[in-house]
């Protein structure tokens, strides 16, 4: 192959770059590659590009150190230039009808109304859908093996003729076809199961070229269920790299490469709509050659060029529309700039019995200086597991009240919400503000009343969850929005309420730090305020791994602890027994430590509970008429018990380690030494181990994060479905920080250079048709 030749000479440069041949040596070992692949260079028409490679680095043993490195560089270029003129592919035959991106899939040749339906299923409704429908694997089928070099468990190309075919029924359910076929190395045994029709393709003396994995049987090479072509002589089976394509059922791998064969042929009227700038600079294939690349790739150098030129699309067109987005709303300027006073900020820090962190103290600057701004703040304000953010957005909350403002503090859950508002009656009601509840559990009497409040301007502070949006829900002069949990709302969300002021200020927290390249990602369109210190005198958590087979010791453990006055969570993965899991669960556990610790109380927590059974344990176990509470993780957030100093996590490997970190910190909220343990089976494998290992050393918020993205992906990272927040088909968020980061800092530069985006209509279009629903685009664009 072709491809394996330019690889060769590619390797003799690297050998070079690694220092590892001469300078002696590099015309040598390139003209001995070109004599051994001789007749492949002339075939495929690479011959006279090989004379002029080697006529230009024949002399380089004898020029200058300077020189040589120079020549070296433009050997780098001629061999680049031999792989995008021969190993890159575009359609370059017109067809027939032209068809718009967004034709409906189903007028597609092969397709039709029926299998549409499949297609849809598979998120494929359109041509564009096809387009960026990515395989999830390819199978090489250029390279012909003969049977004696065909190694175990590779997938090769065998080509032979058929000397035997056997036929046995084994029971009622399978037949089995053995055939075996010959070439002028060997024999192999090809075998397929209730395949019943491969016996009039497959008769004896017939020539054809199989598909498949090598395996052993009985001694003899085999292929079970290869994909065949029936052929006349070697030359007609054609090589290439085919695609596999993640399936659903009512489709197959064969029918769905034919519909893409017919879907590729479409590419050829496809124009470029990232600017040249981007293109060039990143060293981008053009759209038809990306698009063809990823379904069928002339070559490995094709394939791989072309999911590298699409993941820096996919980067390049988010950070376009964040950014921009981000841009237009600073531009958005408030009613009025809020008048901060600071006095009632200062006598509720006056009430606090700790002083603030320069973190938080930085923290609330970023968000004061956002608030006297004339354009609305859009921050968000990360940290760690008890770093205190609570406080930075109540004096937030505060300073815009005592400006004549209306805030709304909106939470994922009801019961969240009901924690949120307890801990701001009791902190901002002292300095006169009123604060009230709205969620989808509160009475209608008390809706409709807390509403008119609303509108009046009677209620300063309004806590609830996604009750808030709705549109029967006005506010007389709202000035602040504060989102907690954010990356379970949406930019939609957030825009939504934005309406319900004159562009008001936003403020978004996150329980769960959140590594860099998702915190660039999903809020791409907000500054960022970090606090990365935790309150001082507290003591770092403890975090110890313990085998099932010490509970005794556990359980000897917890009791001191519970004999000291202090309280312990158990927590488990599951509510009840599993017969699918053998798992210990919470239902099981509470009877088992209720008897093991029959002088101490013992409380049960988990997401059956209504919500006003979940807060009635709750408020018992903080009142501390529960000293041990058992529970699964509904307990993981917005929970501040200071008297529990142990958490017993069962079963840690099912859980994330974000979601470890958030259970760990439900402890070590006071100046007590506070206990982590994860109780892991005897037998639990290496990957567990190491995985909990990486956790217990260390207890940065952030270092888990990045160990849980990479061990997770960024989908189970949140562990919730993103809301307006668009799905990455070729991006992988825990691999390309570089594209992330790369991609942002040239469109910050290309946005700072245009005023809108006339010249670049393509650009605009494409923007539009992949993020104007899902982050507001149009209305900006």
């Amino acid at each position: 192959m072709i491809e394996e030749v330019i690889n060769s000479f590619d390797y003799v440069v690297q050998l070079k770059e690694k220092g590892m041949i001469t300078w002696e040596e590099i015309f040598p070992s390139f003209y001995s590659v070109a004599k051994n692949n001789f007749k492949t260079i002339k075939e495929n028409g690479l011959l006279e590009d090989v004379k002029k490679i080697l006529t230009y680095i024949k002399p380089l043993k004898t020029l200058p150190e300077k020189r040589k490195e120079r020549r070296l560089e433009g050997l780098r270029d001629s061999l680049k230039i031999l792989k995008e003129r021969y190993l890159i592919d575009e359609v370059s035959v017109e067809p027939e009808k032209k068809l718009a991106p967004l034709t409906d899939i189903k007028y597609i040749k092969k397709v039709g109304t029926k299998r549409a339906l499949v297609l849809n299923r598979l998120g494929i409704f359109s041509l564009k859908d096809f387009f960026y429908y990515p395989p999830r694997d390819y199978e090489d089928r250029r390279k012909v093996v003969k049977i004696f070099n065909a190694k175990e468990d590779e997938k090769v190309v065998i080509i032979g003729n058929v000397v035997k075919s056997e036929e046995a029924k084994i029971n009622k359910g399978l037949t089995i076809y053995n055939f075996s076929v010959e070439d002028d190395t060997g024999v192999i045994i090809v075998t397929f199961f209730n395949q019943d029709y491969v016996k009039s393709f497959l008769k004896r003396g017939v020539k054809s070229a199989f598909y498949g994995k090598i395996e052993y049987s009985y001694g003899m090479k085999q292929m079970k269920s290869p994909d065949f072509q029936v052929i006349e002589n070697e030359e007609d089976f054609k090589r290439e790299i085919l695609p596999v394509y993640p399936l659903t059922s009512g489709i197959f791998q064969t029918t769905m490469r034919k519909i893409a064969k017919e879907v590729i042929k479409q590419t050829y009227f496809l124009e470029e709509f990232l600017p040249e700038e981007f293109v060039q600079g990143f060293n981008l294939l053009d759209l038809k050659k990306r698009i063809k690349g990823i379904h069928f790739p002339l070559s490995i150098y094709h394939k791989e060029r072309a999911w590298y030129s699409l993941k820096y699309e996919e980067a390049i067109l988010f950070e376009l529309a964040m950014i921009y987005l981000k841009l237009k709303m600073k531009e958005m300027k408030k009613g009025a700039t809020k008048e901060i006073k600071g006095e009632l900020s200062k006598n509720f820090l006056n009430t606090l019995n700790f002083e603030l962190t320069q973190a938080q103290k930085r923290s609330y600057e970023e968000i004061k200086k956002d608030l006297i701004s004339p354009y609305p703040m859009n921050r968000l304000l990360q940290g760690d597991v008890g770093s205190g953010k609570t406080v930075v957005s109540e004096l937030a909350i505060i300073d815009v009240c005592e400006a004549g403002y209306q805030a709304a503090v909106m939470n994922p859950t009801s019961v969240l919400s009901k924690q949120q508002f307890k801990r701001l009656s009791k902190d901002l009601e002292p300095l006169g503000l009123k604060v009230a509840l709205l969620t989808g559990d509160t009475k209608e009497s008390d809706k409709i009343l807390i509403k008119e409040k609303l509108r009046v301007g009677e209620i300063d502070v309004v806590v609830g969850t996604h009750a808030i949006i709705q549109q029967d829900v006005e506010f007389k002069k709202l000035g602040l929005v504060v989102i907690d949990e954010q990356h379970r709302f949406g930019v939609n969300q957030r825009l939504e309420l934005i309406k319900k002021g004159n562009h008001p200020d936003i403020l978004v927290m996150t329980a769960t730090p959140i590594p860099r390249t998702l915190a660039m990602t999903f809020y791409g369109d907000l500054d960022v305020s970090l606090i990365d210190e935790v309150p001082k005198g507290r003591r770092p958590i403890k975090t110890i791994l313990v085998a099932e087979s010490n509970r005794k010791s556990l359980y000897e453990f917890v009791k001191e602890e519970l004999d000291q006055g202090n309280q312990v969570f158990f927590v488990y993965p599951l509510i009840e027994e599993s017969e699918a899991l053998e798992l210990k669960n919470a239902m099981s556990m509470y009877e088992e430590l209720s008897e093991v610790f029959k002088e101490y109380k013992v409380g049960l927590l988990h997401g059956r509970l209504s919500p006003s059974e979940k807060n009635e344990v709750m408020d018992k176990f903080v009142q501390r008429e529960y000293d041990i509470l058992v529970s699964t993780s509904v307990v993981e957030v917005g929970i501040d018990i200071p008297d529990a100093t142990v958490m017993v996590i069962e079963h840690p490997d099912r859980f994330g380690l974000s979601q470890l970190h958030q259970l760990r910190g439900r402890v070590g909220r006071s100046e007590k030494q506070s206990y982590c343990f994860l109780v892991l089976d005897d037998d639990a494998n290496n990957e567990i181990k190491s995985k909990m290992n990486s956790f217990s050393k260390t207890l940065d918020g952030f270092e888990v994060a990045e160990i849980d993205l990479k061990w997770r992906g960024p989908g189970k990272f949140f562990g919730v479905e993103q809301h307006g927040v668009p799905e990455f088909k070729f991006l992988d968020l825990a691999e390309d920080v570089n594209i992330i980061e790369s991609s942002r800092k040239m469109v910050e530069r290309f946005l700072s250079s245009i005023q809108s985006f006339d010249r670049y209509p393509n650009l605009k279009h494409e923007l539009q048709t992949r993020y104007g629903d899902s982050i507001h685009l149009i209305n900006v664009l």
